[in-house]
């Protein structure tokens, strides 16, 4: 091959996706991929790839003081659990995948977690998603739709931890979407400068039937991490 041409050709840039559920995560990966640029190529990587749904609820299940995360399972069932439990198997994978050379590992969720180690480019959608939602924002109350009514009241502290007023309700992206339509309701004649669905599991299709309930922007953080990677990377 010509050296100009192997000077054209742009080097294949190898992402690792690690979830708190299990992988694959088909439901977002349905909406990222066409985002992606032919060079990326995308590994994904599930901290719960070794258990069985029944494992995850007997073991990790939350106590009343717990944060409480939720994540889809392989067969598409939701599974909630608890940060403290989850977070060293994510460490896991996060080292796995900067083992087998990934440029940059993306977090699939959007819970608040201790600071992980990595060598790489992290990137970590809570605060990337709160600062972004803290600007556009501009002081205005925002709505904030969260998997579980035992989130609502998290979600009220961590979004006021980063200076963010909203108005908070629930809703799971791996249940009834009818629920999320119900949900999105309460957001109508409130004021709000936008949504932001709080959950990697949020969809295009649910932002889009959010978006035509309220009137309102919705912002995703599924998408919006992967546009910030691709900015960084491509």
């Amino acid at each position: 091959m010509p050296e100009s041409r192997k000077f054209m050709e742009k080097q294949q840039i190898k992402i690792g996706a690690v979830t708190i559920g299990q992988a694959p995560r088909t439901d977002i990966t349905a909406d990222i991929l066409p985002l992606l640029s032919q060079e990326i190529q995308l590994v994904e990587y599930g901290a719960l790839d070794d258990y069985s749904y029944e494992e995850v609820i007997a073991e990790f299940d939350p106590h009343p003081d717990d944060e409480v995360l939720v994540s889809r399972m392989r067969d598409g069932r939701q599974a909630k659990f608890t940060e403290r439990f989850i977070t060293p198997l994510v460490q896991k994978k996060i080292d796995q995948a900067e083992a087998d050379g990934v440029s940059a590992v993306i977090l699939f969720c959007t819970g608040v977690f201790p600071a992980f180690k990595h060598r790489g480019l992290f990137l970590e959608p809570q605060p990337l998603f709160h600062a972004v939602a803290e600007k556009l924002a501009g002081g205005k109350k925002i709505g904030v739709l969260v998997p579980e009514p035992d989130q609502v009241e998290q979600a009220y502290r961590t979004w006021g931890k980063s200076g963010v007023n909203i108005l908070a309700a629930s809703a799971s992206p791996y249940m009834d979407v009818e629920k999320i339509e119900k949900a999105a309701e309460t957001f109508v004649d409130q004021d709000l400068a936008f949504i932001c669905t709080d959950c990697m599991g949020f969809s295009m299709d649910m932002k889009h039937r959010i978006q035509k309930i309220t009137g309102l922007p919705v912002l995703l953080p599924r998408t919006l991490v992967v546009r910030i990677i691709c900015e960084m990377l491509v």
